[in-house]
């Protein structure tokens, strides 16, 4: 890949240059600049949270600092800063994954990606772009695998589970539980026989203060074989959330004199209808009860809770004549005791988990048709001003390079000069852009745009990297045309 350098000179009024430059462009201390529209919106959506992926296809990771440190986003009016976290980001690999806090999208909607400033420090700032942050969890299973027979942990625990089918000689054959839609993406279906998730044992699991979550759709509130209580999630008594024929829901743990504490919720929920479970334990002996972001009963006991070695099962106890009938979706561990205000964010909104940022949940708005971003193509800087030096690039084997241009006047007309010769003349200042072909490598060209009023300069991205004595050799070069021109 060579790099072509262009020296660019752009006529302009002084008297209004300032004004040009900062309307035209957010900050000319970043070099590169990329379109972003988001599609796939339903109605109006504010203050969401929208990933922007990018690749070795729609990025130039060799245009950003090595980390990212440097990347911006910015509203539509090219103005207004977005808060955004980056995720992921890789440099060798040519992929990120960064979150972008948007105040207000609607089908179409634009923003803006900037990059290319050496000096930029990192801004990327988890806490401004989610809601809140919830610390301190150990298990986060979702289901949103889709298939296979692994319910994997996105805590950063690696507390994976396996989709078990408990008696494979019965009526229903190896049937674990079933992959299906459920309250955000994918759940599981258990079918009230023999289904469950298996995760061992670990030393994350055993904890004195602590908190469970998870949506269930009870089907039946009891075993339909056995008519038993069914078991939402299970650890031999220390951990479990049961129903109850009525349809109250039984939380249990295990107090210090290895006593099975039981708190029975006031309220009754509802069949074939989706209700968040949460409950917390603490290590001076208080259990409280949450369904669906409401406190709805406590008690105490004698402290701390005993943890215990055994599995932890999703979707029945050890012994399957309590196994549930329903789906089961977005089950959460904490290590602590979260707070009223964290678990009603937490119902309001969705908990995104990721290894890549262990023991966070990272509350977010969700929406069941996700927004897309579309990484558009990359733009150099403006230049506003007279004789400006830029480089701009091509692919290897290339011999040609697209110009454009823009201006803040919708009615401003400009010239065009390549190499001394007009190319273009009176065109459109809003719309323009010039082909310019047989190009070779480490050439040095001469583009002039001219208007009476005020003119901008936008220059797309075509190449890469030019060997250093060519590029001193350029700059020589320019050096002397400067000279020649003034």
């Amino acid at each position: 890949m060579r790099k072509i350098l262009i020296f660019a000179s752009v006529v302009v009024c002084l008297l209004f240059l300032t004004s040009v430059a900062s309307a035209s462009w957010w900050n000319v201390n970043w070099k590169y600049r990329r379109e972003i529209t988001i599609t796939n919106v339903n109605g109006t959506l504010t203050d969401y949270q929208i990933l922007v992926e990018l690749n070795s296809t729609n990025f130039n990771f060799s245009h950003a600092q090595e980390d990212g440190s440097d990347i911006r986003f910015v509203a539509s009016d090219d103005e207004t800063l977005l808060s955004h976290w980056i995720e992921v980001w890789n440099s060798t690999n040519q992929s990120a994954k960064i979150w972008v806090n948007v105040s207000e999208i609607t089908e179409g909607a634009k923003i803006f990606m900037y990059y290319g400033n050496e000096n930029a420090s990192d801004v990327s700032d988890v806490n401004a772009t989610f809601i809140r942050v919830i610390d301190g969890v150990v298990g986060a299973w979702h289901f949103d695998e889709g298939n296979g027979t692994i319910a994997h942990d996105t805590s950063g625990e690696e507390n994976d589970g396996v989709l078990c089918d408990g008696n494979t000689s019965n009526n229903d054959g190896d049937t674990p539980p079933e992959w299906i839609s459920g309250k955000y993406n994918k759940a599981l279906k258990y079918d009230g026989n023999d289904d469950y998730v298996n995760v061992p044992n670990s030393e994350s699991l055993n904890m004195t203060d602590f908190t469970v979550s998870l949506w269930i759709k009870p089907y039946n509130f009891t075993n339909p074989t056995t008519g038993y209580k069914a078991h939402w999630i299970y650890k031999a008594q220390y951990i479990a959330v049961i129903t109850t024929s009525e349809g109250h829901v039984e939380i249990r743990t295990i107090d210090n004199t290895d006593t099975v504490v039981v708190l029975t919720s006031n309220e009754a929920i509802s069949l074939n209808m989706w209700h968040q479970i949460t409950y917390t334990v603490t290590s001076t002996g208080e259990i409280e009860l949450y369904i669906d972001g409401e406190l709805d009963n406590t008690r105490t006991f004698s402290p701390p809770p005993l943890p215990n070695n055994q599995k932890l099962c999703i979707g029945s106890a050890e012994s399957l004549d309590f196994a549930s009938y329903g789906i089961i979706d977005e089950v959460y561990i904490w290590n602590r005791s979260l707070s009223g205000k964290e678990i009603t964010d937490l119902y309001d909104n969705y908990g995104y988990t990721t290894p890549n940022y262990p023991n966070k949940v990272l509350v977010r708005k969700y929406t069941e048709a996700e927004p897309v971003a579309i990484v558009g193509e990359e733009v150099l800087t403006i230049l506003s001003g007279v004789g400006k030096l830029i480089t701009i690039e091509r692919e290897i084997g290339a011999n040609y390079i697209l110009w454009k241009w823009s201006c803040t006047n919708p009615n401003a007309l400009v010239d065009v000069f390549v190499d001394g010769s007009e190319v273009l003349s009176a065109a459109s200042a809003v719309s323009g852009e010039y082909l310019l072909t047989d190009v070779n490598e480490n050439e040095l060209h001469i583009i002039k745009i001219a208007n009476s009023f005020n003119a901008s300069d936008y220059v797309r991205d075509e190449a890469r990297t030019l060997p250093p004595f060519s590029f001193f050799l350029a700059l020589l070069l320019t050096t002397f045309v400067l000279l020649v021109i003034t």
